[in-house]
């Protein structure tokens, strides 16, 4: 039997590399404008989404997402430290990933708490490059911060088990796909050059 967590690096690495190249919050060229730009996307695709996993998946399925409250929190916070006052008013993404049941939360999941984990790098590049500590718009990439690690391991160990017990391993890594897909086609949307 293959491992869930290999397979879903596996078939979702071309997906993580083209939204990696997309959003650019690792390259030298990152302005502050542009950061601001990709944080309102990101509330964009983050404020539904979350209310999605909120009424969806049936008993228990909104687990899935390990801190989806504190990552809407983190990402207000950030707007709000760098001016912008009502980040509720920001547009929504209309093109999100369904999520009729466990399975597809966890496949989403794995985007986004994968984002977390990789959310850790891209915090030490907003301190050299930009200067953004969590304390003044970085906390959304900070992180669970010193749990981050942690945080990870009970989620992968989550998916484990949930596979093992329901054989969902395609609608699992189907979703991850499309989330994959959905944020990098928002991104790729709405972020125009300064």
């Amino acid at each position: 039997m293959t491992d869930i967590l290999a397979r879903l690096r596996a078939e979702t690495c071309t997906e993580h590399e083209a939204d990696e190249q997309e959003l650019g919050l690792v390259d030298e060229t990152l302005t502050l404008a542009r950061y601001r730009r990709r944080l309102e996307q990101f509330w964009g695709f983050y404020a539904p989404l979350g209310a999605r996993f909120e009424t969806g998946g049936g008993s228990g399925g909104g687990e899935a997402m390990i801190g989806r409250h504190r990552k809407r929190v983190w990402l207000e916070t950030d707007l709000r430290a760098l001016g912008v006052p009502r980040p509720e008013a920001l547009p929504h993404c209309r093109h999100l990933p369904d999520l009729p049941d466990c399975a597809a939360m966890l496949g989403c999941s794995y985007v986004l708490e994968g984002a977390t984990l990789g959310g850790q790098i891209i915090s030490r590049h907003l301190a050299a490059r930009l200067g953004i500590l969590a304390e003044s718009g970085g906390r959304f990439f900070h992180g669970y911060g010193d749990r981050t690690a942690d945080m990870w391991k009970t989620f992968t160990a989550h998916v484990r088990s949930f596979d093992e017990s329901a054989g969902k391993e395609d609608d699992i890594v189907a979703a991850a796909v499309v989330t994959f897909r959905s944020l990098r086609s928002w991104c790729g949307e709405r972020l125009v050059a300064p």
